[in-house]
């Protein structure tokens, strides 16, 4: 795994990463444009059970918010998710309120947005809803890696919801895509670390078998040179520090054909996961990922 990680960072000559990140940091505290939006609780919160299903979708933008909380109420998995974890979702003042908040209330869940940029006179970041009351909800800034064009501030948010009479941490990530899998682990390293157990780490990873020149190319016949993908690499470092994932690298969460990899996964430790998969749910480029755990 070094070997193969140190060979795809020469290929594509490896750009800076900043490594000292903030640490995590109470929702309440952060002010300004990039203020996170903490939402009530549910108008009927789900009484804590013996199982919890949490689902990871990358909602490409989630310019339909109605829409795609149609979508998930009529799935065949998401529909009884307890806990939904968004990617590139956005917020802007013109519209009817932030879409994770009209999504949520379609839903009828309770949510945070945490925006990590500016987008246009709005914000773009990621979420998290669920059927009942969030608790301790914190951001970390993760490391920053500049790019030639498009660099981007990621960010990773995290709250507490019950299982029973158990915390269980939620983790949600959104990574660089025109990177390395060394700046990748990098990027990933800060939300995962030192996290308590039980926790689910989960989002978009935007893993990939590419070497990446200077950032902007990708090599797409590296994967014979790194002799594995990106997805792998971030499984063994997951597992490396207790966690199990959710889907294999052969199950694609992309909906485009001619882009058939892994790059949303769930993680879980200190639970037993008791079933997972993927659920074709319209609405997006990707499709959503799901697990089921217990105590």
């Amino acid at each position: 795994m070094i070997r193969a990680a140190v060979l795809a960072c020469t290929l594509a000559a490896c750009v800076s990463t900043t490594d000292d990140v903030a640490p995590w940091e109470p929702a309440d505290a952060i002010t300004g444009r990039l203020a996170p939006e903490l939402g009530p609780p549910p108008p009927v919160s789900a009484a804590p059970s013996t199982t919890l299903r949490i689902a990871t979708f990358n909602v490409h933008f989630g310019k339909q918010p109605e829409d795609l909380a149609d979508a998930i109420a009529h799935s065949g998995q998401l529909a009884t998710a307890d806990v939904i974890l968004l990617q590139e979702i956005e917020a802007y003042p013109e519209e009817p309120g932030t879409r994770t908040r009209r999504m949520a209330e379609a839903l009828g869940m309770t949510w945070v947005y945490a925006p990590a940029r500016e987008e246009f006179d709005g914000t773009h970041g990621i979420a998290i809803l669920a059927r009942q009351p969030l608790a301790n909800v914190q951001i970390r800034q993760l490391p920053f890696v500049e790019q030639p064009i498009r660099e981007r501030k990621r960010i990773a948010v995290e709250a507490d919801v019950m299982l029973g009479d158990t915390a269980v941490r939620i983790v949600n990530v959104h990574l660089d895509v025109r990177i390395g899998p060394v700046d990748r682990i990098r990027q990933l390293d800060p939300a995962a670390v030192d996290q308590p157990d039980p926790v689910v780490l989960g989002g978009d990873f935007n893993t990939n078998p590419w070497a990446w020149v200077d950032a902007t190319v990708p090599l797409l016949a590296s994967e014979a040179i790194l002799g594995q993908e990106q997805a792998l690499v971030v499984d063994d470092y997951m597992f490396d520090n207790g966690f199990t994932g959710a889907i294999g690298i052969d199950t694609s969460t992309l909906r485009l054909p001619a882009f058939q990899m892994r790059t949303d996964d769930l993680y879980a430790r200190g639970l037993h996961v008791v079933a997972s998969g993927i659920d074709t749910v319209d609405g997006s480029d990707h499709w959503p990922v799901w697990i089921d755990v217990s105590n």
